[in-house]
């Protein structure tokens, strides 16, 4: 899956990219810094919002078992990104995420609207369709190991 997330990457040529430290089964993002030079970033939550910093920095364990770094890391502004890789229960064909709930992702999308967001799951969570909120917005790509799948266009 990571070789298919650079090549979305390379082909945008995207070199501010946020990441999520994964936990459970998702599958792990990590291994694109290997395959695209960029600068990676990494969100930790704070309260209710989802706060960024770059890569290296200090981890700790979040409350859930993943982990995110820590509050005295160093912060970037969200404007630097160029894009944001998601996690997510599922993803629907039209980019639409199941998310765990908290609506952390809700919130902190419309704040890169310049950035591509990027679903990264396995191909058999993928589904025709799934609801949706008034506040649910679709991710632009759909990354699985079977390949890159667009989702929604910012001119559609």
């Amino acid at each position: 899956m990571n070789a298919h997330l650079a090549a979305l990457l390379a082909q945008h040529t995207v070199r501010h990219v946020l990441l999520y430290s994964a936990f459970g089964h998702e599958p792990d993002p990590a291994g694109v810094r290997e395959l695209w030079p960029a600068q990676y970033y990494l969100p930790r939550t704070e309260g209710l919002e989802l706060r960024v910093h770059p890569l290296p920095a200090p981890l700790i364990k979040h409350p859930y078992g993943f982990l995110e770094p820590s509050p005295t890391a160093p912060q970037a502004e969200p404007g630097a990104l160029e894009a944001v890789v998601l996690p997510g229960l599922a993803f629907d064909l039209r980019g639409y995420r199941l998310g765990y709930g908290q609506g952390f992702y809700d919130r902190f999308l419309p704040t890169v609207p310049q950035a591509l967001w990027i679903g990264f799951i396995p191909q058999d969570l993928i589904v025709p369709a799934l609801p949706t909120d008034p506040w649910d917005l679709p991710v632009h790509y759909l990354v699985s190991e079977q390949g890159v799948t667009a989702c929604y266009s910012r001119t559609s």
